[in-house]
Order: structure tokens, then C-alpha cells, then sequence
């Protein structure tokens, strides 16, 4: 017999779930068994597939971080003293400004010196955060007792209460946010109460600015032989 004259069948099952619909009460208990394998089998292989899928984008983000990390461990020594190095030399520009100028020292959080031709300059100053120190509370609850006076059912009534308290929310640990109670202010005059004035009163005399890491920025116009000079940014940071 030639062999190219064989018909290999697959099991009956498999055709069978190529169509649209299979009828369960038609099948025989070795197809459902069948049945039952073939899907533990692609969903074993589904598991599979995904397991490797995992390690391989795990492989892939170790080797960015292998081929990258070294190189800003490295540079952020150098950047750390270069910053310190910087803002030692600006102080004495920074007093030396307010000697000729005269007016006081003062303790913004942010200077700029620039060339007289504009070819370059530097900024420093401190990355600022605002926190509260400690004597928000009473503000807050005067709040809260003006927000207990607006209790009603009209949407607007709601809608305000709703907005009040996301705005004193407070965060895992307890924190208010400054910035969104910060935002209260915007609403004295549609609260037009001196019980909102006074609560808000307490809270930006409460609301501080703290210093939380040094910054240089600036830029430099580079030119190359026969070239337009090109302006070349930078941006550091260290905490």
C-alpha cells in the first residue's frame, strides 16, 4: 500500500471542536474526557507561556538597569560636588549683590547669574515643598464646622460638600494636603463667612515652605567650526 494513500483521522473530538457549537449530550464519554484534556492542556500551555513571558521581560529590565545604573551611580558623586563647589562660589556673588545694590541678604530659594552676552547661565536655588506646621488643626475644624452648616439636598449643596471634603482628605498617615486646602482660599468670597475667613486664617499661618534639595539649571550656546551655535540645557538635582 502506498503510503500517501493513508487518511490519518484525528479523534473525532477535534473536529468536533472546530464548529461553532458542540453539543455536550452528543458526545461520548471518551470525547469529554477528551474535551477535558485538550483544555487543561492549552490552559497548562496558556500558564506556560506567560511564566516565560514574565522572566523574559524581568531579563530585559535587569539588563537596562545593569547597562545604566553604573553610570549615574558614578556621575552622582561628581554632581553632588560640583553643586556644593557651585553654591560656595555664589555666595559670594549673592552678597556681593546685595553690597551693590544695596539691599539686605535675603533668603530666597533661588538665584540666577548670567554672562553680559548671554551666551550662558546658571541657576540655583532649593526645590521647595509645602507642609504645615503643626497648628493647622483648629483651622481645619473650623472648617468642618462651616462645611456641618451647609448640610442640605439641593445638587449644589452636595456637589460643595463634596469638593470641601476631598480637599481635607487626609493621606495614609494622616497628612493633609497642603496644596488642595491651599486651594480653599479661592472659595472666601462664595463662602462669605467669617467662620470660613477664620478657619482659612489659621491654615496659611500654619502653611510653611520647606527646603527639600539643591538644584543647578542653565544653559550654554555651544559652536562648532562653521556651525550656528546650538543652546545646550542642563538640570541637576541633589538632596
Amino acid at each position: 500500500m502506498n503510503t500517501n494513500d493513508i487518511e490519518v483521522k484525528e479523534p473525532q473530538i477535534l473536529g468536533e471542536m472546530n464548529q461553532e457549537e458542540i453539543d455536550l449530550t452528543k458526545l461520548s464519554n471518551e470525547q469529554r474526557k477528551e474535551m477535558l484534556r485538550k483544555l487543561k492542556e492549552d490552559e497548562r500551555k496558556e500558564k506556560e507561556l506567560a511564566r516565560k513571558n514574565k522572566e523574559t521581560l524581568q531579563t530585559l529590565t535587569e539588563e537596562v538597569v545593569d547597562n545604566n545604573v553604573d553610570f549615574f551611580v558614578n556621575a552622582q558623586g561628581s554632581v553632588e560636588e560640583a553643586i556644593i563647589k557651585l553654591f560656595t562660589e555664589a555666595e559670594t556673588i549673592i552678597e556681593a549683590r546685595g553690597e551693590t545694590f544695596g539691599i539686605e541678604k535675603t533668603e530666597q530659594d533661588s538665584h540666577t547669574m548670567t554672562k553680559k552676552d548671554g551666551s550662558a547661565s546658571i541657576k540655583i536655588g532649593w526645590n521647595v515643598k509645602p507642609t504645615f506646621d503643626g497648628t493647622e488643626s483648629a483651622g481645619i475644624q473650623k472648617i468642618k464646622q462651616y462645611m456641618s452648616s451647609l448640610a442640605g439636598e439641593t445638587e449644589n449643596e452636595k456637589l460643595l460638600m463634596d469638593f470641601l471634603n476631598i480637599a481635607l482628605k487626609t493621606d495614609v498617615q494622616g497628612n493633609y494636603n497642603p496644596k488642595k486646602i491651599r486651594e480653599l482660599n479661592t472659595m472666601r468670597e462664595r463662602a462669605n463667612s467669617d467662620l470660613f475667613n477664620e478657619g482659612m486664617d489659621i491654615i496659611d499661618s500654619a502653611l510653611i515652605d520647606i527646603r527639600t534639595s539643591m538644584y543647578a539649571r542653565g544653559y550654554k550656546l555651544v559652536a562648532k567650526e562653521n556651525e550656528i551655535p546650538k543652546r545646550v540645557e542642563f538640570s541637576f538635582s541633589i538632596k
